[in-house]
């Protein structure tokens, strides 16, 4: 029962503070949010980590592992997307988006280690 109650807190309170957000913004910010929203790099950058960590949230509180697994990929997913997108966006530089690379690499790996063996 509080498990549950848990998980429907752990999304709730984002898309509550969201939604309280937009509302409090102007019209111009409100077209902005729109505008970056709507472009495929938000979802598979902000979006894939965001509902990766309520999904892994979630499989833990609820103890079903191939839940917390899926959101433990999109993570990962989202950990390489952001770092190519910055790199071919000019925002990182190509060592740096290597390392990032690396080490999102290394921590599904490490990942896959401890709790898929």
């Amino acid at each position: 029962m509080i498990q549950g109650l848990l998980v429907i807190l752990i999304w709730i309170m984002p898309t509550f503070f969201l939604t309280n957000t937009y509302l409090t913004m102007d019209k111009e910010e409100q077209q902005k949010f729109k505008n970056e929203f709507k472009q495929p790099l938000a979802l598979f950058g902000a979006g894939l980590i965001i509902i990766g960590m309520l999904l892994s949230l979630s499989g833990i509180i609820l103890a079903i592992e191939w839940i917390q697994h899926i959101g433990a990929i999109m993570v990962f997913i989202s950990w390489l997307t952001t770092s190519i997108v910055s790199w071919k966006k000019g925002k990182t530089g190509f060592i740096k988006s290597t390392v990032l690379i690396l080490f999102g690499v290394s921590g599904i790996a490490t990942y896959g280690y401890l709790y898929l063996s």
